[in-house]
């Protein structure tokens, strides 16, 4: 799977004394498309994988060790789990000196360098386990996105040796592609041509899915985003339209976590690695005694409040949303690192609701609205939020959170996509 380094290298499909043409270049071209698509297999197949590994590990700790603990233990079974959470991350991070990196990091590295590699990838599993496994306020975009990006380059890179040893042996481009897999084989700095590129790179993001799916039907479907109604445009009165409040209060929620952020920054900047990591569980633990929603990524949080949040009431909605806030900020600033998009999202959905209650508003206006307020304004892209969002908002709500992003993202200072 090649990547878009400059036009000045050489070509792959020259790396041949002659040029393979009609039935060898056909033999070729097949064999590379097979490697590309298995190697898409592969790398989907492989981050799911490790997505259900660590699920059940959560389950382990929360429905298991959680459940048989002895009274009174129990009753404060969030405390002595984060705690315990806070002290292997605190000496994992510091056994290993690095810490995962973000979304926005692995992107960086992709663009600038051409790919990316993972320190130790024994210790980055552990590392984007622990923070999960024990009630983190994170997504998992920060592992996923960083070990995609990994198997990505080590794939694209086979994939270049690959079609450097088929365009030299086209009689037998099948066992020539796979001696060419071993790290001790050369690319010779050659790439493959735009067409032959974006074709290999379709195919691989095709394998992608078929590994993906095919963990999915042996385990079963992830968590995943529970799918909102539409807004009933036609329906909406002048009392439904005090949904519109949930716009404001999106973009006063993405500046609280912010200052938040910038909180735990000056609370935990100086602190050393471990006692910092017990710091976070020892907080999230006895939030969550009160607020329990603020433990997890928000995913399958999310899809509670779909059918109870009237029964939860605006105050604990909107408690919950703000300490999520500021506990996904103290997590990432003490090293229980991960992504920001699913807490973002179980925090837009919750101040939705809450408006809703408060004001009578359109409850599906008001939570596409606060949400998508929310996530543009943190991230400072709202093309990415839409899109992300639409994992759970159907098409007809878009144009409002679309819309919501965009003034979230520009009133907070950002106009990138």
């Amino acid at each position: 799977m090649p990547d878009e380094k400059p036009k000045t290298h050489e070509r792959i499909i020259d790396a041949a004394e002659e040029a393979p043409r009609g039935v060898a270049l056909l033999r070729a071209s097949l064999v590379l498309l097979l490697w590309a698509l298995l190697a898409g297999v592969v790398v989907g197949a492989g981050c799911l994988a490790t997505l259900k590994a660590v699920d059940l590990l959560q389950e382990v700790v929360w429905e298991g060790i959680a459940e048989a603990l002895p009274q009174p233990l129990g009753a404060v079974a969030p405390v002595l789990l984060c705690t315990l959470g806070g002290v292997l991350v605190g000496v994992a991070t510091s056994h290993t000196g690095f810490s995962l990196d973000t979304l926005g990091v692995v992107v960086g590295h992709c663009r600038t360098e051409g790919g990316y590699q993972v320190k130790s990838w024994p210790w980055a599993l552990v590392l984007f386990a622990l923070p999960i496994a024990f009630g983190g306020a994170v997504g998992p975009e920060a592992g996923v996105s960083g070990f995609t990006a990994a198997l990505g380059t080590m794939a694209m890179h086979g994939m270049r040796r690959s079609g450097v040893a088929v365009a030299r042996n086209t009689t037998h481009p099948l066992a020539a592609a796979w001696k060419a897999l071993s790290p001790a084989a050369s690319d010779e700095g050659r790439r493959y041509a735009r067409g032959p590129r974006i074709l290999l790179w379709a195919v691989a993001a095709v394998g992608f899915v078929f590994g993906a799916l095919g963990i999915s039907r042996l385990f079963g479907p992830g968590a995943g985003f529970p799918r909102f109604d539409d807004i009933d445009y036609l329906g909406l009165n002048a009392s439904a339209l005090w949904a519109l409040l949930a716009l404001p209060l999106g973009w006063a929620l993405a500046r609280l976590a912010a200052y938040a952020g910038k909180a735990a920054q000056l609370a935990c900047g100086r602190m050393e690695t471990v006692p910092k990591a017990i710091l976070c569980g020892v907080v999230l633990g006895l939030v969550a005694l009160a607020l329990p929603e603020v433990l997890f990524s928000g995913q399958s949080g999310t899809r509670d409040l779909l059918d109870g949040w009237q029964a939860m009431g605006a105050g604990v909605l909107l408690a919950t949303c703000v300490a999520k806030l500021a506990l996904t900020q103290l997590c990432e600033e003490t090293g229980w690192i991960g992504g920001e998009f699913f807490p973002l999202t179980f925090c837009g959905v919750a101040a939705g609701y809450a408006v809703a209650i408060i004001t009578g508003g359109d409850p599906m206006l008001a939570v596409a609205l606060s949400t998508g307020a929310l996530v543009g304004a943190s991230t400072g892209k709202w093309l990415l939020s839409t899109c992300v969002l639409a994992l759970c908002f159907p098409p007809v709500s878009l144009p409002v959170v679309a819309l919501a992003a965009v003034v979230g993202a520009k009133t907070n200072g950002h106009s990138r996509n």
